[in-house]
């Protein structure tokens, strides 16, 4: 059986089967779990005895045999030994299968911890040069004398660069940080309005002066969640919407009666053809919209985006809006805030 459950024929020595063996018979033992062939209720006048191998999980294959002498196999004692046998064989099988599915996990592990370590140590060399870098550039920017035009656009452009790079930097250590010990919430009763507002002011130098228009109530009530990692989220959609869509960006935030709903929409183009139906991949780890692109970026940030919502148990979900641009909704539990106490 190979790993798409297919039943594989091997013969000892390696050769083509013999001439009166049906491989379609011995896939009908596979599948049915049942004897077939000679001396059984099914297709009794093959030449051949074909005996699933049943494990204690599943079927893990089919013996066939084919005696020198048929009315061995109406022997009860040569029945039993040969269901003895194929029971020992199916066992064997399993053990080989599950053997082989711990060391494909044992490897990747193995992988996923080194991945995350080296991403973390890049990530905390890397950041170090770059904070300065843009700290330097932006002195620069604020210089007396002043710039010429030519170098106050170089300057701009120097650190507009080294901040794409310390987004991609962060995301990689961010997701290194979230594979390498999970994420541990520090949940506190929030403003949803104060999440929102922040979140926009920290994406400031990612949507480049683009517009961004909120709709969010002045009365919503205060919903238990991380506003940290909640920010993080949201400016990462913001980011999204800067880098692959068009002002005006629209943020809003809601409630049910069960839920917190954030959602950020922009007016470009919308999400790709290719993905259509196939939304949720977006939130695969190292997967773009558009995998040639000339736009920055390696695609943690939606990964991310996934991995906080989904430890506040919430949901994610990306859509093309009505009227044009892409739509990524965020949807949290909660539940009523404690009463105040009264003094």
């Amino acid at each position: 059986m190979d790993d798409k459950d297919q039943l594989m024929i091997a013969t000892d020595p390696p050769h083509k089967p013999p001439a009166d063996f049906d491989a379609s018979v011995a896939d009908w033992a596979f599948r049915n779990g049942q004897p077939a062939g000679l001396h059984t209720s099914t297709l009794s006048a093959q030449s051949w005895h074909y005996l699933p191998l049943r494990a204690t999980m599943r079927v893990r294959g089919v013996l066939a045999i084919k005696p020198a002498q048929p009315r061995w196999l109406l022997i009860p004692e040569q029945v039993q030994q040969l269901d003895t046998l194929a029971r020992q064989m199916a066992i064997a099988l399993e053990r080989v299968h599950y053997v082989e599915i711990a060391q494909q996990a044992l490897v990747q592990m193995a992988s996923e911890r080194l991945k995350s370590t080296l991403l973390a140590a890049i990530s905390h060399d890397v950041r170090t040069p770059l904070t300065a870098l843009i700290g330097l550039s932006e002195s620069l920017q604020r210089a007396s004398p002043p710039l010429t035009a030519q170098q106050a656009d170089m300057a701009s452009a120097m650190t507009t660069q080294a901040r794409q790079l310390s987004a991609l930097v962060t995301n990689l250590l961010d997701m290194a940080r979230l594979q390498d010990g999970g994420i541990n919430l520090r949940k506190d009763w929030q403003s949803p309005q104060e999440v929102v507002g922040s979140s926009i002011r920290v994406a400031q130098h990612a949507l480049q002066g683009r517009v961004v228009q909120t709709d969010v109530a002045s009365d919503l009530p205060l919903v238990e969640f991380d506003a940290v990692l909640m920010e993080r989220v949201l400016v990462n959609l913001l980011e999204n919407a800067a880098k692959y869509g068009a002002a005006p960006i629209v943020v809003k935030a809601s409630v049910t009666a069960d839920a917190l709903v954030f959602s950020v929409r922009d007016h470009g183009p919308g999400l790709p053809a290719a993905l259509r139906g196939r939304e949720a991949e977006l939130f695969d780890k190292f997967t773009r919209g558009a995998a040639e692109s000339a736009t920055p970026g390696v695609g943690l940030g939606l990964a991310i985006c996934k991995a906080v919502v989904d430890a506040h148990q919430g949901q994610i979900s990306a859509a093309n809006a009505a009227g044009g641009g892409a739509e990524f909704n965020v949807v949290l539990p909660r539940r009523a805030p404690p009463a105040l106490e009264q003094p």
